[in-house]
C-alpha cells in the first residue's frame, strides 16, 4: 500500500515540476552559455598542469555543470514551500501517507531533476563543444549522478531547516556559489594556494570535479574514481543525516504539542 502510495507522491510532485521548468531550463542553457567564456582560462590553467593538448573544454564543461546544478537546489526548496503555500503538504501530512513516503517521493523527484538538469550540461557540453572524456561517458555518468545525490539531499535539507522561502533560497545560493568556488568551479585546484587546497576537500563539488577531472585528462574509468565516489558518499550520509534528525525532532514537537 505504501508503494502506491509513494508512487502517487512521486507523480504529483513530477506534474508539479513539469508545470514550471523554468527554473531547471534555465539552470541548463546559462552553463553552456558560460563554457566558451571559461574555456580559454581553463586552458591556460591546464597547459601549466601539464596537459598539453588541452583545449579548456575538458574542465570547462564539468565545471559549469557542477556550479548550475548546485544553484540548481533552489528548485528543490520552492517544491516544499509551494506545496505548504498552495495546501498540498499539509493535506498530505494528514492523509495515511507515512511522513517518511512523503519526504522520499520528494527526494526522488529532486534527485531526478537534478540528474537530468546535470545530464543534460554534459550531453550539450559534448554535442556543442566537442567534450570528449578520455575514460568514456560511463565514468562522467556515474559521477554526476552522485553528486546529484548529495545536491539532491542538500536541498531536502535546506528546505526542512529554514523558516521561509527566502532564507532557504538565500541559503542555497549562498551554500552553492561557495562550495563550487572552493571546490574548483571557477578555477582549478592546483592553481589555489596550498592553505585553500586543503579547504577545497571540504567541498562536495571538489570531489565531483576531482573525479570528472580524472575521468576527462586522465582517461579514469569508475574502478579509478572510487575514492572520490566514496567520498560524495560520506557527504551525502551527512546530511541524509540532517534529514533524519530534523524529522525527528519536528516529530516530537507535533507529539508534544
Amino acid at each position: 500500500m505504501q508503494l502506491k502510495r509513494f508512487a502517487a507522491v512521486v507523480r504529483l510532485n513530477l506534474l508539479l515540476q513539469l508545470r514550471n521548468p523554468t527554473i531547471t531550463l534555465l539552470m541548463t542553457v546559462i552553463p553552456l552559455v558560460m563554457i566558451p567564456f571559461m574555456e580559454p582560462a581553463f586552458k591556460s590553467m591546464l597547459l601549466a598542469d601539464g596537459y598539453t593538448e588541452a583545449t579548456g573544454v575538458e574542465q570547462a564543461v564539468p565545471s559549469m555543470a557542477v556550479l548550475f546544478a548546485f544553484l540548481a537546489v533552489q528548485t528543490v526548496i520552492q517544491s516544499f514551500f509551494h506545496e505548504r503555500t498552495w495546501g498540498t503538504w499539509p493535506r498530505l501530512e494528514m492523509s495515511a501517507t507515512s511522513s517518511g513516503t512523503l519526504l522520499m517521493g520528494k527526494a526522488l523527484v529532486a534527485y531526478l531533476i537534478q540528474s537530468l538538469q546535470a545530464v543534460a550540461v554534459i550531453v550539450l557540453g559534448m554535442t556543442l563543444f566537442g567534450f570528449r572524456p578520455a575514460g568514456g561517458v560511463g565514468a562522467l555518468l556515474v559521477v554526476v549522478l552522485a553528486f546529484s545525490a548529495v545536491l539532491a539531499a542538500l536541498g531536502v535539507a535546506i528546505a526542512l531547516v529554514t523558516p521561509s522561502e527566502e532564507v532557504g533560497l538565500s541559503l542555497s545560493n549562498v551554500i552553492g556559489m561557495l562550495a563550487a568556488g572552493v571546490g574548483g568551479s571557477f578555477c582549478t585546484v592546483s592553481n589555489f594556494p596550498d592553505w585553500a587546497q586543503s579547504i577545497a576537500r571540504l567541498s562536495p563539488a571538489y570531489w565531483a570535479l576531482n573525479a570528472s577531472h580524472a575521468v576527462s585528462l586522465d582517461g579514469a574509468s569508475v574502478a579509478d574514481i572510487l575514492p572520490q565516489l566514496g567520498m560524495l558518499a560520506v557527504f551525502l550520509v551527512a546530511i541524509v543525516f540532517v534529514v533524519v534528525i530534523r524529522c525527528l525532532t519536528k516529530k516530537g514537537d507535533s507529539t508534544r504539542g
